[in-house]
């Protein structure tokens, strides 16, 4: 019974202090609730907001980058002989598009996403205009090779990797074109 005399007055101050405790942080809560709820309903409240129309520098953005995109499908010609000199042209051409889009410029924030599309497929045609340039760094003045040695490999995974590049790069732009058509449309309906 001593014993649990002695601990009787150590509960009774640990219990007190956590009624104390838990009355503080019991205020705290409830007088912080309502203007959390304040809060919430000013911002829960929607408001009716119509983008503004295309500015002429956001149309003329999204046309340069279309030239941007023909530019690029007409870097490979249809028929084409592999000379070294070629190859070296092959690589010049895809890798214009970052130098390209160096010249156009960052577009408005609402056509950012248009810009990280086509911003990749810059790098994408980058990749392939290294790959040519290696291409052509194993070939001769003819762009021929050494039927069977390493540097057909290489050349071979090489022109594959350049023109696979072309071609995705290419879709990319015709994502980011497609992306600018679907910012365009809703704000030129407003």
């Amino acid at each position: 019974m001593p014993a649990s005399t002695r601990r009787s007055p150590a509960r009774l101050a640990v219990t007190v202090l956590l009624v104390a405790l838990a009355g503080g942080c019991g205020g705290e809560t409830t007088s912080t609730a309502p203007s959390e709820a304040t809060t919430t309903s000013t911002t829960a409240t929607p408001t009716a907001t119509t983008d503004p129309p295309m500015t002429a520098e956001e149309l003329a953005w999204l046309n340069a980058i279309t030239r941007l995109h023909k530019r690029m499908d007409k870097a490979i010609p249809q028929e084409l002989s592999m000379t070294r000199a070629k190859m070296v042209q092959l690589g010049n051409a895809l890798g214009a598009c970052s130098r390209e889009l160096r010249r156009i410029g960052s577009p408005s924030d609402r056509l950012e996403p248009v810009y990280v599309i086509v911003k990749k497929a810059c790098r994408t045609f980058d990749k392939g205009a290294k790959c040519f340039a290696t291409a052509a760094r194993v070939s001769d003045a003819s762009g021929a090779v050494l039927a069977g040695s390493p540097e057909e490999r290489t050349q071979n995974r090489a022109t594959e990797c350049g023109f696979a590049a072309h071609g995705d790069g290419s879709n990319m732009l015709v994502d980011a074109e497609n992306k600018g058509a679907e910012i365009k449309a809703p704000v030129q309906s407003s």
